[in-house]
C-alpha cells in the first residue's frame, strides 16, 4: 500500500507558477539552446525592488574574457536577465554598494530563479538538476557551516585595510597577526569541509574543483601580506600570479583582485609600471594587469597619444581587448556635441555654435561647478595659462555645469572668471547624451579641442601642471 503525500496549497501554487514560468520562458527564448548563455529569471517585482534598495549589482566575465556587470537601478524593472559567458563555468559575483557579498558558480546554459531567502539573494537552476552545495555554497557556508559572516578571511582583510589604508593609520601588527593565522585556518577547515561534501554526495566535483582553486588562490595572496612591513608584496604578487604555470585562470575574483594590486604597484613602484607589467607573458593574469594599466593611461591621455600607446601594446593583449578600449574614445570622436549653452546677457547657443565661433583656435574647456572646491580654486591658474597663450592661438572656456544660474552668475563675478565671450552654462545637463559618455561627475575636467574644433583629448592636464604646457608648446610649434 502506498501513502500519498498530501501538498500544502501554497506548495502546489509554488510549483504550478514555477512550471508556468519556466514553459512559458523557453517558448519565448527558443535561441537560448545554443548553450551560450546563463539566463536569470526575477521569482517576482519585489525581487528587483529588493536589488535596486541594496544598490546591487552582478559581476561575472563576459564573451571576451572581461569584467562585466548589471546593476539593478530603482528605474529599471527587471524580469529576465540573459549573461553571455565565453566559459563552460562562469561565476556571478553578487555586491551591495560595490562590496562584493557572495559568488555563485554556473553551467553554460543554466536557467536561474533568483529568489530573496532571509534578506540575501538565492540562487535555483531550474532547467537542471544540481546538488545542495552547488550554487548557493558561500550563503550556506556561512548559515550552516561556520555560522558566521564576515569570515575569517574577510575579517583579516578588513583589519589590513583598517590598519593601513585609513586616513591614520593605527598599529595592529599584533591583531593582525592573529587574524592571518585565523584566515588560512579558515581556509583550511574550508578546503577539508569541500571534500567531505564530495565524498557525500552534497557537492558535484566539478563545483568543487572550482572552489578549491579559489581557496588555493586565496592562500597564496594572503601569504603575501607582510604585516612585519606593513606592506604587499606587489612584485612577489604580480610574478606569482602571471607566470604561465599559474594555477589561476579566467576567472571574475581576479578582476577585484587586479584593482587591487594595480593599486599596490603604482604606489610601491611608480616609475616602473611600464616595466612591471609590460611583460610578454601571455598568461590571463598578466593581460588582465596590462589591460587595467593601459585603461587608466587611455583616461589621461590624447587621443594620438592613446592611439600609440595601444598600436605599441597590441601583440600584447587579445584583439577584442584592444577594440574595447579603443571603443569609448571613437565614440567620442563620433559623437555629436548636443551641449547647450548660455553665456552672460542670456545669450544660447549651442556647442557647436561655440566651436564655429572659436574656429582657428585651441580651445581648452574647463568644466566646472560652483560647489566644486578644486574647480574654483584652478581658477587663478587657467586665466594665467590664457594670458601665456592667447597669442599662440589658444583660448580658455568656462563651461559651467551648475543647475542653478543665479548661483552661478554670484561664482564667476566674484571669482572673476565672468568673460562674455569665454564663460557659459550648459541648459541641458540631465538631457545631453555627450555629457553622460564623458562622465561629468568627475570635475574639475579639461577639454581640447584643435583649430578645428575635433576633441583631442577628452582629460587634458590641469592648469596648474607642467604637463599641459609642454603639451600646448608641441602643439603650437
Amino acid at each position: 500500500m502506498v501513502k500519498n503525500n498530501p501538498v500544502s496549497k501554497n506548495a502546489l501554487s509554488w510549483i504550478i507558477c514555477l512550471g508556468i514560468l519556466v514553459i512559458s520562458f523557453f517558448r519565448c527564448q527558443p535561441e537560448l539552446k545554443d548553450q551560450h548563455h546563463v539566463v536569470l529569471v526575477l521569482e517576482d517585482s519585489s525581487v528587483s525592488d529588493f536589488l535596486s534598495q541594496k544598490k546591487a549589482s552582478l559581476h561575472f566575465l563576459g564573451e571576451n574574457s572581461l569584467p562585466e556587470k548589471i546593476e539593478f537601478l530603482s528605474d529599471t524593472a527587471f524580469t529576465q536577465l540573459r549573461v553571455v559567458v565565453n566559459n563552460d563555468w562562469s561565476e556571478l559575483v553578487y555586491k551591495e554598494n560595490n562590496q562584493s557579498i557572495y559568488s555563485y558558480i554556473f553551467q553554460k546554459g543554466d536557467s536561474v530563479l533568483l529568489r530573496i531567502r532571509e534578506r540575501q539573494p538565492w540562487m535555483e537552476v531550474v532547467n537542471r538538476t544540481s546538488k545542495e552545495y552547488d550554487i548557493n555554497w558561500e550563503a550556506i557556508r556561512n548559515r550552516d557551516l561556520i555560522k558566521r559572516k564576515p569570515t575569517s578571511l574577510e575579517d583579516f582583510y578588513f583589519l589590513w585595510n583598517s590598519s593601513y589604508n585609513s586616513l591614520v593609520p593605527v598599529n595592529m601588527e599584533s591583531e593582525l597577526l592573529m587574524a592571518k593565522i585565523s584566515a588560512k585556518e579558515g581556509l583550511d577547515r574550508e578546503k577539508a569541509c569541500l571534500d567531505s561534501l564530495v565524498e557525500k554526495g552534497l557537492l558535484t566535483n566539478s563545483y568543487s574543483e572550482l572552489l578549491v582553486e579559489r581557496n588555493r588562490f586565496e592562500r597564496s595572496k594572503i601569504e603575501l601580506f607582510e604585516i612585519e612591513k606593513g606592506t604587499f608584496d606587489a612584485i612577489a604578487a604580480m610574478q606569482t600570479f602571471s607566470g604561465e604555470n599559474s594555477a589561476v585562470k579566467d576567472r571574475i575574483y581576479l578582476d577585484e583582485f587586479s584593482d587591487f594590486l594595480l593599486g599596490q604597484l603604482i604606489a610601491q613602484h611608480p616609475d616602473k609600471m611600464d616595466k612591471i607589467i609590460g611583460g610578454t607573458t601571455h598568461s590571463y593574469f598578466s593581460q588582465l594587469m596590462l589591460y587595467k594599466h593601459l585603461e587608466r593611461q587611455v583616461q589621461e591621455l590624447s587621443f594620438a597619444e592613446v592611439d600609440e600607446l595601444l598600436t605599441k601594446n597590441r601583440s600584447k593583449l587579445p584583439n577584442e581587448w584592444e577594440s574595447t578600449l579603443r571603443a569609448s574614445i571613437e565614440k567620442l570622436l563620433n559623437q555629436e556635441p548636443d551641449i547647450e549653452i548660455q553665456g552672460l546677457g542670456q545669450k544660447h547657443l549651442t556647442f557647436d555654435d561655440l566651436l564655429a565661433i572659436k574656429r582657428g583656435k585651441f580651445l581648452y574647456v574647463d568644466l566646472w561647478a560652483a560647489w566644486c572646491l578644486p574647480c574654483i580654486r584652478s581658477f587663478p591658474e587657467s586665466r594665467l595659462l590664457n594670458e601665456d597663450y592667447q597669442s599662440k592661438g589658444f583660448e580658455v572656456v568656462y563651461l559651467s555645469v551648475d543647475k542653478n544660474h543665479k548661483f552661478w552668475e554670484n561664482v564667476i563675478l566674484k571669482y572673476e572668471i565672468s568673460f562674455p565671450e569665454r564663460s557659459y552654462i550648459v541648459m541641458n545637463i540631465d538631457e545631453s547624451e555627450y555629457l553622460k559618455t564623458l562622465n561629468i561627475d568627475l570635475i574639475p575636467r579639461y577639454l581640447l579641442f584643435d583649430p578645428e574644433g575635433k576633441l583631442i583629448h577628452q582629460n587634458a592636464p590641469r592648469p596648474a601642471s607642467r604637463e599641459i604646457r609642454i603639451l600646448l608648446d608641441s602643439l603650437s610649434s
